[in-house]
């Protein structure tokens, strides 16, 4: 037997599918707050992604220090940077009042149009007849030769559309049947997953701080000089990170391949709590506080003339270092460096000859003779950049992803309704589905074909 399909795919039932809580509400005089308005939403994620980009755009001060930010933009612009708050954007009334104002409006979006949707998940819609299901967006009528056969028939559907992962209901010579019915959960779920991740940057904003600050060999880190925004509630630790030594790592080529800071936790009365190594990626946390390796550089060096001690600030030239000495008015003594502050090179420079000229090399720790001085080669003080972040809101913030995947996830299951009914010797069925619609449609094509070859 052949079955006679009468399709309409463009065609919308009278009966809402899905009703939208938002609809009900307007027809039961309870009116939509303007701070549930998409236009609102649209605006302030425009704007919260502006300031997210200006962020990414300029250095921001708590991550590389002020100085990179001198570095990135000529001294004038850097000033109103500076000034305007651009280069600590994230601290700044402006980013704390978006983001209030974005998370009063998806408290009152997600209250008012999202979740009274929950309370509508297990409502039953009625039982169709012939006349409703023609209606529907996809419908078939399979004819019934036999009148004996309807039982049959209905049983035959009913088992093939729980094979197909339906929840199938039956009443006399009527059918109705549901799937994915928890599909409808996606926009409920992933409002609560942007509310938990507004609530983890709330927190971090309100209460958190980071900053960089590039610390000598055998000195402490302290927070005293921490970035955090201006309207904040947070508490700076009151324990110190001594840098108990410090080195770097090349490749053979000579170029950094890692730098590694040993790191002393200290309270404050000097007492050492903990310590630890730390390294690029690999930061020592302690009482919510992460404390990154950021960079590295030798800074000073120490030398002695006849047993006199003197420091020289090192400036870095490639892969070595160097500090210049005036000996004369027209002689210069250059101490040259290799990153690891083994040796140094000692070199003459004199206007009248192009290249300097290497005197001697000397070991750290040794003293050689220059004419009638001696001289010693103390060591060379290494400086090793610490930045720092702490991030109260960070756990909320990892469940808010999780939470938010989840809703994804359940926006990909398509929530589907099919309606039968056998009256005027044939079976009429049909369905609406709002997603995957062309799936939906083949699939009850292919079920109305299947009944259709029944004998």
């Amino acid at each position: 037997m052949e079955p006679t399909i009468i399709t309409k795919p463009n065609l919308e039932p009278e009966l809402e599918i899905d009703p939208v809580a938002e609809k009900k509400a307007v027809r039961g005089g309870r009116k939509i707050s303007p701070f549930a308005s998409v236009q609102l939403s649209v605006f302030l994620m425009v704007l919260m992604a502006i300031t997210v980009l200006l962020g990414a755009w300029c250095p921001q001060e708590g991550q590389v220090g002020q100085d990179k930010v001198f570095e990135a933009f000529n001294p004038e612009m850097a000033q109103w940077m500076i000034k305007l708050g651009i280069s600590d954007i994230f601290h700044t009334p402006w980013f704390l009042a978006l983001t209030a104002m974005m998370t009063l409006n998806m408290i009152v979006v997600s209250f008012q149009r999202v979740f009274p949707k929950i309370k509508t998940i297990n409502e039953q819609l009625p039982f169709f007849g012939m006349r409703e299901i023609n209606r529907l967006p996809v419908h078939h009528l399979v004819s019934i030769a036999d009148p004996d056969q309807k039982t049959a028939i209905m049983a035959d559907l009913t088992s093939r559309l729980t094979r197909m992962g339906y929840k199938v209901e039956v009443e006399g010579h009527r059918l109705r049947a549901q799937s994915g019915k928890y599909g409808r959960l996606a926009a409920s779920v992933t409002h609560v997953g942007l509310l938990s991740l507004l609530a983890g940057v709330s927190i971090t904003s309100w209460t958190g701080f980071n900053g960089f600050k590039p610390v000598l060999m055998r000195e402490s880190l302290d927070f005293k000089d921490a970035s955090h925004a201006k309207l904040w509630v947070g508490k700076i630790p009151d324990w110190t990170a001594r840098v108990q030594s410090t080195r770097r790592e090349n490749y053979p080529s000579g170029e950094a391949k890692q730098w590694y800071s040993l790191l002393s936790v200290r309270d404050a009365k000097g007492k050492e709590i903990t310590q630890g190594e730390i390294s690029v990626n690999n930061p020592l946390s302690y009482d919510g506080v992460d404390i990154y390796q950021s960079s590295w550089g030798l800074d000073k060096l120490v030398v002695a003339f006849n047993g006199k001690e003197r420091k020289f600030d090192l400036n870095s030239m490639g892969n070595r270092y160097a500090a210049m000495l005036p000996l004369t008015s027209d002689m210069i003594l250059i101490m040259s460096l290799p990153t690891d502050g083994s040796e140094m090179r000692l070199f003459a420079k004199i206007p009248q000859v192009e290249q300097p000229r290497l005197l001697t090399t000397v070991a750290k720790g040794q003293t050689v003779d220059l004419g009638d001085v001696k001289f010693t080669f103390k060591e060379a003080i290494p400086i090793t950049g610490l930045q720092y972040k702490c991030d109260p809101g960070l756990p909320v913030t990892y469940a808010a992803f999780f939470i938010i995947m989840a809703g994804v996830m359940l926006a990909a299951v398509p929530h589907r309704h099919v309606w039968a009914s056998i009256e005027n010797g044939g079976l009429y069925f049909g369905g609406a589905s709002r997603k995957a619609k062309v799936g939906f449609e083949i699939a009850l094509k292919d079920l109305a074909a299947k009944l259709g070859e029944r004998k």
